[in-house]
């Protein structure tokens, strides 16, 4: 039976939200991927209680973006470029989001009345 070629190539959302713990963790590991740490480590280095670093490793290891051995945890070193560029990306909309108005400044009032009808008779 054929597949959709939407479904082989369709990737699933990267799980990590921008300035979660889960994101603190994850790019303390991909800075420092050439060494595995255990929870406590990366709760000192990136100012995370244990138990939520904890969490936020457990909840990593789930997705499969970080790897465990004997409570020590670590990137893959074939993962560590697609890693990186992933949480590049979020860091990047997180900046585009902040440097966005949130309110129309651009937009100058009665602007509405100088826009042409698209309606012909008009």
């Amino acid at each position: 039976m054929p597949v959709s070629v939407d479904e082989l190539t369709a990737d699933e959302p990267f799980p990590v939200k921008p300035e979660s713990n889960q994101c603190k963790a994850l790019t303390f590991l991909v800075t420092h991927h050439e060494y595995g740490f255990t929870p406590r480590e990366i709760a000192a280095q990136t100012a995370l209680d244990k138990t939520t670093a904890v969490e936020s490793l457990a909840r990593l290891f789930e997705n499969e973006l970080i790897n465990r051995a004997d409570e020590v945890y670590y990137i893959e070193p074939r993962r560590v470029d697609e890693l990186k560029h992933r949480l590049e990306s979020l860091d990047s909309a997180v900046r585009l989001f902040e440097a966005t108005p949130n309110d129309d400044s651009y937009a100058e009032e009665g602007w509405e009345q100088e826009v042409l009808s698209i309606d012909p008779d008009n």
